[in-house]
């Protein structure tokens, strides 16, 4: 026991000497470490300034790099070969000696950066890195980067009706007759490319066509006189053209168009949008024959694309196999649109063995493809989204406009950067209003009457928001101006008697939501207002298009509180507008008109109170007629049993 005592205590010094000898080794190693860290650091440090310094050097050397580029002209490989060679040799001669040891410094320095970033396994934060990326380019199929430029000068029209040669006369006479003496630039582009490319059409399939236009240029025309010109030539019925439009109220207005151009020929066009039954509109498009089965009646359907899907559907006899134009106006709308996925449905139906157009082509059989017609004010420039539509070698036609109003040829060549840019009218004045928004209804007021402004069309974000503000301005102009609100909510004969009003002029204000945003031809509307703020570029562009149209001129006001501006300014800037200037209505001008909004805002709150009371006196009656019905459909059921029970 006494030896293990011993032994114990004469260890004890030994091992404590050994533990203070390993933790100074320790310690003298991570002294050693973080010096090492620091040198390191330091020179870091030094390699960064140099970094910066050959960057800075780089950057400068570039930039003369360009300003040489830029006072050199680009003069044709094939016409001015010695003058390309004597450009290289400037090139040459101004980067001698420099650039080869610039590339060489920066990989140098690129790849010690990296190395000292990485220490002992630790990546040192708050080192910059300053390799510049790369930029990503655009790179769009070919038809779309090289389209044709349409010309949106309205007012100088300089091709007459009668000098062109390849429209029929009586499509001449017709055009004359409705006071129509030259054609827009977008038909003089469009129509002769058209009626030539489905002149050999048996031959060789014509390509599917794209046109862009600012609202009121005419695309309509555009395809209504080309389409009736080829169609008049058959003899047998057979649906040779569908054309789809967004809405009802502008399938009526292009049937409308149709029909017009249409007389003196055999063609018969049907229009299917769900105004009428659907009994009805079946019996407008076939019927069924004893001895050759379901026929045909019409040449070419008008319709939505929602009503076209139900009768795919439902309708026995109905064919398009004979298509020859698939015409799609506010093709951007139309595309958008999924109702029970129109596009599959009317693909399947053309194509019922499930061959592409494409395979059609390579097959060579007899029966030719749809042409597809795309027309709109602003029609997508996105590959992805017209992919779906399988169009055939397609072809662009483009409105180009600069901040000027004008294109120079010099600028063709960078006309890529224009497409699918949203253009308006030449003659539009494009102005905005900044106000609060308790002041808005009065500010409006006080603008129209400031201009004497007549025939004006509004905007407003809601049925329920366009009806208030047609109560409260027929409460400040009373007898002054005519005011009336229109909505899908109204029946489309309803509709269409307050647009021939207001065409006419019986209605001096029209208040509207987006409905009557798109295509709608309203003629001599002086000027448009955004009551509600567009939220997004294309419902700026389609609202402010229902004026300046057909070269006339036009204004078109948006309204704005504080908070929209910047995003509206974002809007412009997206649409390279830089000339929309603002409206000033200061509230001192609209203090003396204090008592008379008073007065409005009064007359608004007691009929939008009778307004619902009426509604509510309304449901009343439709719930007790409805239960009044039933309860006589069971007294009646009841004593029928009766009836039949007595001996």
């Amino acid at each position: 026991m006494e030896l293990f005592v011993v032994n114990r205590h004469n260890e004890e010094p030994e091992s404590k000497g050994t533990e203070v000898d390993e933790e100074q080794e320790k310690l003298k190693k991570t002294l050693q470490r973080i010096e090492k860290n620091k040198k390191l650091r330091s020179k870091q440090k030094e390699r960064d300034k140099k970094l910066k310094e050959t960057i800075q050097r780089t950057t400068k050397l570039r930039q003369a790099k360009r300003e040489l580029k830029a006072k050199i002209v680009v003069v044709p490989k094939d016409d001015n070969k010695e003058f390309l060679d004597h450009n290289i040799e400037v090139d040459e001669a101004n980067n001698a000696g420099t650039t080869e040891e610039n590339t060489a410094k920066n990989r140098k320095n690129k790849k010690r950066k990296l190395d000292s970033n990485n220490v002992e396994g630790f990546t040192i934060l708050g080192v910059d890195n300053f390799a510049k990326k790369n930029k990503v380019k655009r790179v769009l199929p070919k038809w779309l980067a090289n389209p044709t430029i349409i010309s949106v000068n309205l007012q100088k029209l300089e091709t007459k009706v009668s000098d062109m040669k390849v429209l029929d006369k009586s499509l001449r006479k017709l055009l004359k007759a409705k006071g129509i003496l030259n054609f827009f630039p977008v038909q003089v582009e469009v129509i002769p490319w058209l009626l030539e490319s489905n002149r050999h059409s048996d031959i060789m399939f014509p390509r599917d066509v794209c046109i862009s236009a600012p609202t009121g240029s005419g695309k309509t025309l555009a395809f209504v006189l080309p389409l009736i010109q080829v169609i008049k030539k058959h003899h047998i019925k057979k649906i040779r053209a569908l054309v789809i439009l967004p809405t009802r109220d502008l399938a009526v207005q292009v049937f409308t168009t149709f029909k017009t151009y249409s007389e003196g020929t055999n063609i018969d066009i049907c229009l299917i949008t769900g105004q009428n039954s659907f009994e009805a509109e079946q019996r407008q498009l076939v019927y069924k024959n004893a001895a050759f089965g379901y026929v045909t009646k019409v040449d070419i359907l008008v319709c939505t694309a929602g009503r076209l899907i139900d009768h795919l559907k439902a309708t026995e006899g109905f064919d398009l196999q004979h298509l020859e134009f698939l015409v799609i106006d506010e093709a951007d709308r139309v595309l958008e649109s999924v109702q029970n996925d129109w596009l599959y449905h009317l693909e399947k139906h053309i194509y019922p063995d499930g061959s592409t157009r494409i395979l059609n082509q390579i097959t060579l059989q007899k029966r030719r493809p749809p042409q597809k017609l795309l027309f709109s004010a602003t029609l997508s420039q996105d590959p992805e989204k017209l992919q779906q539509l399988n169009l055939f070698q397609p072809k662009l036609f483009t409105s180009v406009v600069e901040n000027n109003g004008e294109l120079s040829k010099e600028n063709l060549v960078t006309v890529d950067k224009f497409i699918g840019k949203y253009t308006t009218p030449k003659e539009l004045t494009e102005r905005y209003i900044q106000t609060s928004v308790d002041l808005k209804p009065l500010v409006l007021y006080k603008f129209i009457n400031q201009e004497k402004l007549r025939k004006i069309l509004v905007f407003t974000h809601s049925v329920e928001s366009a009806h208030r503000l047609a109560i409260l301005l027929t409460a400040l102009f009373k007898e002054e101006l005519k005011v009336q609100d229109i909505s899908s909510h109204l029946q489309l004969k309803q509709r269409k008697e307050l647009i021939t009003k207001f065409s006419e002029g019986q209605i001096d204000i029209l208040i509207s939501t987006d409905a009557l945003a798109r295509g709608i031809d309203l003629p001599g509307v002086q000027c448009v207002i955004s009551y509600s703020a567009p939220k997004y570029l294309k419902a700026y562009i389609h609202r402010a298009g229902r004026t300046a149209r057909a070269g006339e001129q036009g204004i078109a006001i948006t309204m704005l509180h504080s908070s929209q501006l910047p995003k509206f300014q974002a809007l412009l800037k997206q649409a390279e507008k830089s000339n929309v200037e603002e409206i000033k209505i200061s509230e001192e001008d609209l203090e003396p008109l204090g008592d008379q909004y008073k007065e409005s805002l009064d007359k608004l709150r007691n009929t939008v109170e009778k307004e619902e009371k009426t509604g509510l006196k309304k449901i009343k009656a439709a719930k007790k007629f409805k239960k009044n019905i039933k309860s006589y459909n069971a007294m009646k059921i009841n004593s029928n049993g009766a009836e039949k029970g007595t001996p």
